[in-house]
């Protein structure tokens, strides 16, 4: 497990396909801009980059194990429904095998009743066989309706169960649509904090050359300018529904 997230966080190369190797293969060409242009002095270059390293491993690490985690509660779903598939087929046979027991009291009733009406010295006790074999079926019938029940409750833990891993169609107000959106919602968060997380080391990088150089101007550039400030701040509004 340790292993398997290790590799998807990276794969100990900056050109390599992990999380944190594609974030820094981004970040890092604007770091380096900045520092060829002269806005970031020789000192502040090893504090701007290991702060962006830092904060690029840990934005990296959050979205791996996120998604190692739903692949786990996917594979968990997964058994859940073979188990529940499991427990339909049973039920299905013990209503065979319980409409079988039906027809077979069913015979039983008819030959009792036949008995009743060709022994009349033995009218009593045939009387009371019949009513015990009535009573019997009576309660076999009862279990098949149990069973058929507990069939249909099945059946529908199956599709909730299936609406958890596969794209059909729920209530929006169910527990599974809630969930998905959950989901959906904590994915976007994750997008967004990323965005975020970036623009303020950015933010801090233009601030810090503003401190040691007065003539460092917020421009299109930088992207820092009123401009390029209100496109961002739309935008954020926009995500949260603001």
């Amino acid at each position: 497990m340790t292993a398997l997230v290790i590799a998807e966080l990276t794969e100990k190369s900056a050109t390599g396909n992990g999380a944190f190797d594609v974030l820094m293969a981004a970040a890092v060409p604007h770091l380096e801009k900045e520092f060829l242009a002269g806005r970031i002095k020789g000192p502040e270059y090893s504090q701007v980059y290991l702060g962006m390293m830092q904060q690029t491993m840990q934005i990296s690490l959050s979205f791996v194990l996120q998604i190692r985690k739903n692949d786990l509660e996917a594979q968990l779903l997964e058994k859940q429904l073979e188990l529940a598939d499991k427990e339909i087929e049973l039920k299905d046979k013990n209503i065979e095998l319980i409409t079988e027991e039906i027809l077979l009291k069913a015979q039983q009733i008819l030959l009792v009743t036949q008995q009743t009406a060709n022994a009349v010295t033995e009218n009593t006790v045939l009387v009371a066989q019949e009513c015990k074999l009535r009573a019997e079926f009576d309660l076999t019938v009862a279990n098949t309706t149990k069973s058929a029940q507990e069939t249909i409750l099945l059946t529908q833990k199956v599709a909730t169960e299936k609406a958890e891993t596969q794209s059909i169609g729920v209530d929006a107000d169910s527990m599974v649509g809630k969930k998905k959106a959950l989901y959906a919602a904590q994915t976007a968060g994750f997008q967004r904090d990323a965005e975020q997380k970036v623009a303020d080391l950015m933010a801090k990088s233009w601030m810090t050359r503003r401190t040691t150089d007065e003539g460092t101007v917020a421009d299109g550039t930088n992207m820092l300018n009123d401009a390029a400030v209100g496109r961002a701040i739309t935008k954020m509004l926009a995500g949260i529904d603001a």
